[in-house]
């Protein structure tokens, strides 16, 4: 793997090209059964090295300031697809994630909110996903971004709901609409764990937010979402993350 510095630059000339693009990971309803929303998920296929590993990809950007010109990319293209859906009468949302860096940038909030609104999309449409991982989250300037997008329906997602306090102080501090429970978490939920799980459900439903169980690879981890009261599915069994969009 070439240094970080020469993968940023090349980061930087790949985010304005095809080498860049999104798949998608639909969420079904455990009520319906139905597709519902899908989360787009950032892809970089160097020409050289063949598929860069996200979590990487996403390391490199972040610390070269790289993220905003990528994120922007990422909005933008997500936001077309799923006008895409809507005009083929899918109903559904889009789900794109955001670092933690990319509210740096004072004018993020308005640029979501100004995309959106050139779509004509509904902005509940729309869902923001935030992680708890990763860069320092410097609350005095994210927070009023997130509540002036709340304001116009976007909704906020918590990514790795569930592994305690942090999770929980995240409920309070943060204006979200929905939490994703940690895949390993959903996957190992036997016992005196999935009392534990179940308890974060019942909190999170008590705040009025939507559940997503992620990772779910099997029956039995789809069997365990529901007993978990959780409100939608993502995994592969559901399906694997997909650039062409062709769900049912």
């Amino acid at each position: 793997m070439p240094p970080t510095e020469e993968l940023a630059d090349e980061l930087a000339i790949a985010v304005h090209g095809a080498d860049i693009f999104a798949v998608y990971q639909p969420q079904v309803s455990l009520e319906s059964g139905s597709i519902v929303a899908a989360e787009a998920l950032c892809r970089w296929r160097h020409p050289r090295l063949g598929d860069i590993d996200p979590a990487t990809m996403i390391e490199v950007a972040e610390r070269s300031g790289v993220i905003h010109p990528l994120g922007r990319r990422m909005l933008d293209e997500c936001l077309d697809t799923l006008a895409r859906w809507r005009e083929t009468g899918r109903q559904w949302a889009v789900a794109v994630n955001v670092s933690p860096v990319q509210f740096d940038d004072d004018a993020f909030a308005e640029h979501v909110a100004a995309e959106v609104e050139r779509r004509a999309l509904p902005a509940g449409s729309v869902v923001l996903e935030l992680t708890q991982d990763g860069q320092p989250v410097d609350e005095r300037v994210v927070l009023p971004q997130l509540q002036m997008l709340r304001e116009i329906g976007v909704e906020i997602s918590l990514a790795g709901y569930g592994a305690g306090a942090p999770s929980l102080d995240r409920l309070r501090s943060v204006p979200l609409t929905e939490v994703k429970l940690r895949g390993d978490l959903v996957r190992s939920a036997t016992g005196d764990a999935s009392a534990v799980l179940r308890e974060r459900v019942e909190i999170a439903h008590a705040h009025g937010l939507r559940v997503v169980a992620e990772g779910v690879e099997t029956l039995t981890h789809l069997d365990i979402a529901v007993q978990l009261g959780c409100d939608r599915a993502q995994g592969f069994l559901i399906r694997h993350p997909d650039s062409e969009i062709v769900f049912p």
